[in-house]
């Protein structure tokens, strides 16, 4: 079973710099409410957004639900900044994609692992 933080963890997010602009950089933290072998409950803050998600798995692998936007996507190793934020930047705001991509990657830094 993986072992899940306790408390908060903080982590920096960056956004890729487009031709001629400067990369941004932010703080965010996440908070995991609840856990279970199967699923986590989370509330991820940065860049005045606090999101409500839970990250859980399924026969395919990860997915991620927003219940206050009313979304969800797969994803993919918890450690894919890239490809999460691809996914998220489909369903919500490029900065929230950015943080939640972020949070989890810290989340996987903690546990050691992509927890699949």
């Amino acid at each position: 079973m993986t072992a899940w933080p306790e408390g908060r963890m903080e982590f920096v997010c960056t956004t890729p710099a487009e031709e001629g602009e400067r990369e941004e950089k932010w703080l965010g933290e996440v908070v995991v409410k609840n856990h279970s072998m199967f699923m986590a409950e989370l509330l991820i803050y940065g860049r005045y957004s606090c999101i409500n998600a839970g990250i859980g798995k399924y026969m395919s692998g990860q997915d991620i639900c927003i219940p206050d936007i009313d979304t969800g996507c797969p994803l993919s190793s918890l450690s894919d900044i890239f490809w999460n934020r691809e996914r998220l930047s489909a369903h919500m705001n490029e900065t929230d994609a950015v943080t939640v991509a972020h949070a989890l990657r810290a989340l996987s830094g903690y546990t050691g692992r992509d927890w699949l």
